[in-house]
């Protein structure tokens, strides 16, 4: 269970979005993975299932906190205590899956996601994912000093600046995540140091 619970919040807490394609069956541990993404897109054969109970077991891999936050608590306890096995377009209902899209174009669809995350500004998105898996926990205080502290990190960057410029010359901004603050250390040793080069 320590593996599994490892592996759960390295999934949570990457920086980075992440996408789960779901084409077969997902159920227990691996659809609460599936869930643990920040993107579901599933084909119309997909099929769902916290099955824990049907086996004598209780949900694991974040499903008891992450089922009450996306479908509320009466569908979770619906899910969970009946183990019953949905489909794509009722996963989709409940809003756990983001799309549902035909087989045979499901490869392309998750590239073209794929490539569009990639192209983002990296250090905002990882600011708002952090700040959507946090906000849902905390006061609105809390939220919008949590907000305060991402903006000035996404200020640091020349990616804000880029898309200002982009904006104003009618083209895609090229997001880099490099950092345009300068550092603040002194670039030559100062008078009378006696310490090695900086």
């Amino acid at each position: 269970m320590r593996t599994l619970n490892e592996v759960t919040l390295l999934l949570h807490e990457l920086p980075i979005p992440t996408v789960a394609r779901v084409s077969g069956v997902a159920v227990g541990a691996g659809w609460n993975l599936a869930l643990g993404c920040d993107l579901v897109v599933a084909t119309p054969q997909a099929r769902f299932s916290q099955i824990f109970a049907r086996r004598g077991l209780s949900l694991d891999c974040g499903g008891s906190w992450l089922l009450p936050k996306l479908v509320g608590l009466q569908q979770a306890k619906r899910l969970a205590l009946l183990a019953e096995t949905i489909d794509a377009e009722e996963a989709r209902s409940l809003n756990l899956v983001t799309w549902v899209v035909r087989a045979e174009e499901i490869d392309d669809f998750v590239a073209r996601l794929g490539a569009r995350l990639v192209a983002g500004a990296s250090v905002a998105l990882a600011q708002n994912k952090a700040l959507l898996n946090e906000g849902a926990d905390r006061t609105l205080r809390d939220a919008l000093a949590n907000e305060a502290r991402a903006q000035a990190v996404n200020f640091a960057t020349a990616d804000v600046p880029e898309a200002y410029s982009a904006f104003k010359e009618k083209r895609a901004p090229v997001f880099t995540g490099r950092w345009a603050v300068a550092s603040s250390r002194p670039s030559h040793r100062p008078e009378g140091s006696t310490c090695g080069k900086q």
